[in-house]
């Protein structure tokens, strides 16, 4: 059971931040309503924010969140990069735009990749790209070991993940100034691709892993960690009054900023190092078991 002193200090707990895809939500990529629906008006009597925090699109996010709209839920999207509530935006932290030639240049030159690039405004898939996602997919079933379904497209399967996707034919194309691109590559390729992004993008653009086959390329310096500080300075918060959930790699800055940082079973050893927790499977509901524990424990 959590406790008041496993915080790095004698505050009390004021947000609560969560990764959704193998933290709070189950591999099928639902929650329990009902049981998440009494947790958040009870942190809600307690003064504390609920943080969604994830390498998703804030549209896709608030896709999860259906039928919590107007109850003070913080969007910490595109890893860090797009801070938002109900009320819209509250921070954006976009690619450098001399960076974004090079960028074009590097991604141009690696056809293996399935491109999205995600701005404030929208999503966009290269229309060059979808033989390449469509191989992705296949690859994504084969190795889930799971049969890929009948007259798929690689469009609509894309959407699923990035709601309100459009085509584009050129980066001109783009609305906006980028705030991350989302790579996709087969299994196989992962970590050659990464090796590969590492050595050759500008130092100021950083590859993050955020799931199975998916790299996001960010500004470099920007993570959700960078998203926690934001909502630091706006609601007077400091960090050891956070609590942070998370299983993967791109979770390992906002849970060593948070003053408990806790790791799902199946993460990774640095990010277990890094944390103050360990508690079980997010197909178990981990995060929400530890957060009655922690609600019951203000309540005593």
């Amino acid at each position: 059971m959590p406790t008041q002193q496993e915080n790095r200090s004698n505050k009390p707990v004021r947000m609560v931040a969560v990764d959704m895809d193998g933290t709070f939500l189950n591999d099928d990529k639902t929650f329990d309503v009902e049981r998440f629906e009494r947790i958040l008006t009870c942190l809600s009597r307690h003064g504390i924010y609920f943080v969604v925090a994830s390498g998703n699109t804030y549209t896709k996010l608030r896709q999860y969140m259906h039928g919590f709209e107007h109850r003070d839920i913080i969007y910490i999207a595109e890893n860090g990069a797009y801070v938002a509530d109900d009320s819209g935006e509250l921070a954006v932290h976009h690619f450098a735009t001399e960076d974004l030639p090079r960028v074009y240049e590097i991604l141009n030159g690696m056809p293996q990749f399935g491109i999205v690039v995600c701005t404030a405004e929208s999503s966009f898939i290269l229309e060059n790209r979808e033989k390449t996602v469509m191989n992705i997919i296949r690859d994504y079933f084969e190795v889930q070991g799971k049969p890929l379904p009948q007259n798929i497209d690689p469009f609509a399967f894309a959407s699923m993940f990035y709601p309100g996707t459009e085509r584009i034919s050129s980066y001109e194309q783009v609305r906006g100034v980028p705030i991350k691109f989302s790579l996709q590559v087969t299994h196989r390729d992962l970590p050659d691709a990464t090796a590969q992004l590492r050595r050759t993008l500008p130092k100021t653009v950083t590859p993050l892993v955020s799931g199975f086959g998916a790299i996001d390329l960010v500004r470099a310096g920007v993570n959700k960690a960078t998203g926690l500080k934001d909502l630091c300075e706006r609601l007077r918060i400091t960090p050891a009054q956070i609590v942070a959930f998370g299983d993967s790699d791109n979770d390992l800055e906002m849970l060593s900023f948070a003053g408990t940082g806790v790791a799902m079973a199946h993460a990774s050893d640095e990010l277990k190092t890094v944390s103050q927790r360990v508690i079980g499977s997010n197909n178990d509901g981990a995060v929400l078991d530890y957060l009655e524990s922690m609600l019951d424990e203000l309540d005593g």
